[in-house]
Protein backbone atom coordinates (compact mmCIF):
# COMPACT_ATOMS: atom_id res chain seq x y z
CA UNK A 1 0.00 0.00 0.00
CA UNK A 2 3.08 2.47 0.54
CA UNK A 3 4.60 1.81 -1.89
CA UNK A 4 1.63 2.25 -4.12
CA UNK A 5 1.31 5.24 -2.41
CA UNK A 6 4.69 6.35 -3.41
CA UNK A 7 4.39 5.59 -6.91
CA UNK A 8 1.95 7.76 -7.47
CA UNK A 9 4.08 10.73 -6.26
CA UNK A 10 7.44 9.36 -8.54
CA UNK A 11 6.59 7.53 -11.47
CA UNK A 12 5.64 10.71 -13.93
CA UNK A 13 8.33 12.46 -13.04
CA UNK A 14 10.95 9.14 -12.90
CA UNK A 15 9.39 8.63 -16.57
CA UNK A 16 10.61 12.34 -17.93
CA UNK A 17 13.91 10.99 -15.94
CA UNK A 18 13.64 13.66 -13.25
CA UNK A 19 13.56 13.19 -9.83
CA UNK A 20 10.26 14.54 -7.62
CA UNK A 21 11.86 17.30 -6.07
CA UNK A 22 13.81 18.39 -9.58
CA UNK A 23 10.07 17.77 -11.31
CA UNK A 24 8.66 20.27 -8.62
CA UNK A 25 11.02 22.55 -9.29
CA UNK A 26 10.55 22.53 -12.89
CA UNK A 27 6.42 22.69 -12.42
CA UNK A 28 6.52 25.31 -9.75
CA UNK A 29 8.68 27.60 -12.46
CA UNK A 30 6.26 27.09 -15.40
CA UNK A 31 3.48 27.10 -12.89
CA UNK A 32 4.76 31.08 -12.10
CA UNK A 33 5.46 32.30 -15.63
CA UNK A 34 1.59 30.86 -16.46
CA UNK A 35 0.58 33.30 -13.52
CA UNK A 36 2.92 35.80 -14.94
CA UNK A 37 1.74 36.20 -18.73
CA UNK A 38 -2.13 35.91 -17.54
CA UNK A 39 -1.59 38.65 -15.07
CA UNK A 40 -0.04 40.73 -18.35
CA UNK A 41 -3.17 39.17 -20.48
CA UNK A 42 -5.45 40.68 -17.53
CA UNK A 43 -3.94 43.86 -17.55
CA UNK A 44 -3.52 43.69 -21.82
CA UNK A 45 -7.53 43.25 -22.02
CA UNK A 46 -8.25 46.65 -19.70
CA UNK A 47 -5.32 48.52 -21.55
CA UNK A 48 -4.80 47.92 -24.81
CA UNK A 49 -1.25 49.56 -25.07
CA UNK A 50 0.44 47.78 -22.44
CA UNK A 51 2.00 44.55 -22.39
CA UNK A 52 1.15 44.00 -26.18
CA UNK A 53 3.69 41.16 -26.52
CA UNK A 54 3.94 39.47 -22.80
CA UNK A 55 1.34 36.85 -23.30
CA UNK A 56 2.13 35.38 -26.32
CA UNK A 57 6.72 35.59 -25.58
CA UNK A 58 5.58 33.91 -21.94
CA UNK A 59 3.43 31.19 -23.82
CA UNK A 60 6.31 31.05 -26.50
CA UNK A 61 9.06 30.44 -23.87
CA UNK A 62 7.08 27.83 -22.02
CA UNK A 63 6.84 25.86 -25.11
CA UNK A 64 10.32 25.60 -26.11
CA UNK A 65 11.53 25.00 -23.11
CA UNK A 66 9.39 21.94 -21.94
CA UNK A 67 10.39 20.75 -25.83
CA UNK A 68 13.70 21.43 -25.11
CA UNK A 69 13.10 19.38 -21.35
CA UNK A 70 11.20 16.51 -23.94
CA UNK A 71 7.77 16.92 -21.76
CA UNK A 72 4.47 15.93 -24.02
CA UNK A 73 2.33 18.71 -23.92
Amino acid sequence: MFKKIISLFTDHPKWNGESYLKHMAFAFFYSSLFLLAATTCFIHAIFPFLFTKTGSGVARFILGSAEDRGDDI
